[in-house]
């Protein structure tokens, strides 16, 4: 059997294989990107202290669970009591909202023409209506409290936690033995390309490393910086908003929007029309400056990719992995560029002539 026969034998059964078991993978994509970005710090700690890498992996994992353990033990208190009242103040935000809304014809005919049965300030029934809008919505909120809703979120505990063991094991043993799972891989390239393609994957290396860097950086800034404007403004339950807002800028468009909209309506029925309008300016500046100013100066262009591309990726991996298939869809597709352009280079073209000048 030649070289592209075996390739065929083997690869086909494993996509198979993947594509089945597609379900189960997302603990192991999450132990491979630890592994990948824990990995170097080992290799630097081993070569400084001279000490078995099973020690050093162990010592990772202590300071690292500490570390969680501690901050665990700090923050959650203020978290779980600002996040309880933001859930209880469900009736609260709506009936801000309608007061708000219902003072502006416009809206009110937008809003009952999409469905919501909303009438303006000074209708009699207006009171009646505020009221049922409310209760609908408290009511969805405080269904997630019901006992069946408590017994679906103990089994997704459970299977977190397993989720969670089963990532901590898998990310000790490829840490572990990280050469070893590289090297696997090497058996399949011709000696003749290996030169090659350790190149690319040492170009594929940098990228992602600044990706992840700034993806780590991202999260910690816009944490910070979103809980100073909401203590500016003076918005309640700021601590659970600001971290929200920085864990969900990692998700792409949707992110953004979702953290400024929860955000504004926070604002809205707390403090009025003009902080709520504060509120998503510095959520727009602060989005801004995170788009031309950080990511660029920690990211540079490495990753840069063509929007039309960005959009597709994302939608591709939510479809295909859910979550884990949109936070993976960008690094894997700028991976993929790389290969691209060795494999297909870019082309020095001569521009056509403009209709002018062909008439």
């Amino acid at each position: 059997m030649d070289r592209w026969g075996k390739y065929a034998a083997t690869l086909v059964p494993t996509i198979l294989v993947i594509y089945l078991a597609r379900s189960v993978l997302a603990p192991f994509i999450l132990a491979i990107a630890t592994a990948y970005v824990i990995s170097p710090l080992v290799d630097h700690v081993q070569a400084r202290l001279h000490i078995a890498r099973a020690a050093v992996v162990g010592l990772f994992y202590l300071v690292f669970f500490g570390t969680v353990t501690l901050a665990v033990l700090a923050l959650e208190p203020t978290v779980a009591r600002q996040s309880r009242d933001l859930f209880d103040s469900g009736e609260g935000v709506s009936r801000a909202v309608v007061d708000r809304v219902s003072g502006n014809d416009q809206m009110v005919t937008l809003l009952r023409t999409a469905g919501v049965d909303i009438v303006s300030a000074d209708d009699p029934q207006y009171l009646e209506k505020r009221e049922t809008l409310s209760i609908h919505v408290q009511d969805g909120i405080d269904k997630l409290t019901t006992s069946e809703a408590l017994g679906t979120a103990a089994q997704t505990t459970f299977h977190l936690m397993v989720d969670f063991v089963i990532w901590a094991s898998v990310t000790f043993y490829l840490t572990l033995n990280e050469r070893k799972s590289i090297y696997f891989f090497f058996r399949f390239i011709p000696d003749s390309s290996l030169p090659r393609v350790r190149e690319v994957m040492a170009r594929i290396h940098v990228m992602l490393w600044k990706y992840l860097r700034g993806q780590i950086a991202l999260v910690s800034i816009m944490s910070v910086s979103s809980y100073v404007v909401l203590r500016i403004f003076q918005v309640p339950h700021a601590l659970p908003l600001a971290i929200g807002t920085g864990l969900v800028e990692i998700v792409p468009f949707v992110g953004p929007i979702l953290a400024a909209t929860v955000a504004g309506l926070v604002a809205l029925t707390t403090n009025g029309v003009g902080t709520m309008i504060g509120v998503l300016v510095s959520y727009l500046v602060l989005r801004q400056v995170e788009d031309q100013i950080v990511m660029p100066q920690i990211v540079g262009r490495v990753v840069h990719l063509n929007p039309v591309v960005t959009i597709f990726v994302v939608l591709a991996g939510e479809h295909i992995g859910g979550i884990i298939g949109v936070l993976i869809a960008i690094p894997l597709a700028a991976a993929a560029r790389v290969v691209l352009d060795e494999v297909f280079p870019e082309k020095t073209l001569v521009p056509p002539p403009s209709l002018a000048e062909a008439t």
